[in-house]
């Protein structure tokens, strides 16, 4: 059930900008809908939420702009539903926009 969420590790800290979710290519199961970002240092304590929204149901690239970069090292994306209503997501790309 939802929420389902994904940790990336950029490897030493960074400015973080934005994010990018590329929603699957080959049908529209599982793409996403209502999206919460996090951030940490330490990969166990996390902020609060630094941006959150609903995507559009097409397949276009989505991107996540931070109102305001923060330096972290990791980064949670979670999907808190989707565009079907379906308990499950789906993903073809994740990306970190960071300097």
């Amino acid at each position: 059930q939802y929420p389902h969420w994904v940790d990336f590790d950029a490897g030493e800290l960074k400015l973080v900008k934005g994010f990018t979710y590329l929603p699957r290519q080959n049908g529209a199961n599982g793409r996403i809908k209502g999206y919460r970002l996090q951030l940490s240092t330490d990969g166990k304590n996390w902020s609060d939420a630094v941006a959150e929204g609903e995507f559009n149901r097409d397949g276009k690239l989505k991107t996540i702009m931070l109102a305001k970069p923060a330096k972290a090292r990791f980064i949670r994306f979670t999907a808190l539903s989707a565009q079907d209503g379906q308990d499950f997501a789906s993903a073809a790309e994740f990306s970190v926009l960071a300097d």
